[in-house]
């Protein structure tokens, strides 16, 4: 099962790629989603609920930047229904030539299918280590 959850992970991620192009409906990411899903973890201000709440919180993390991208490093397998995929972001903040560029992980628990639950970390290192993926 944990390989198809890796994979249940990068196809999510995909879709994610397909909105931000938009060359799909945001609606297709809850074909990855539970509608119950939360995301949490000390960089978010609050606890996030199911993809809308998701969607509009990255709508307000995104509206800081003129541009900004972001890409997956790695996707690997936690075990026990977790993934954990890195992320690289660079973004240039609105109004100015200043570009700032952040690292930082999210440990996604995959239950029947669909991604429940994801927590984000400042960094690759504190989810691989609360993963137990690295020393």
């Amino acid at each position: 099962m944990s390989q198809e959850d890796v994979e249940i992970v990068r196809e999510a991620l995909n879709a994610w790629i397909e909105v931000d192009e938009g060359l799909a409906d945001p609606g297709r990411l809850a074909e990855f989603m539970s509608p119950d899903a939360v995301f949490m973890g000390d960089v978010l201000e609050t606890d996030i609920r199911g993809l809308d709440g998701f969607l509009e919180w990255r709508a307000g993390w995104i509206a800081a930047y003129d541009d900004w991208s972001y890409s997956a490093e790695d996707v690997v397998d936690a075990g026990s229904g977790r993934v954990v995929a890195t992320f690289h972001q660079r973004g240039r903040l609105r109004g100015t030539e200043s570009w700032v560029e952040m690292r930082y992980a999210i440990e996604y628990t995959v239950e029947n299918g669909l991604i429940t639950r994801g927590r984000v970390y400042a960094t690759p290192e504190e989810a691989l280590k609360a993963a137990g993926l690295s020393e």
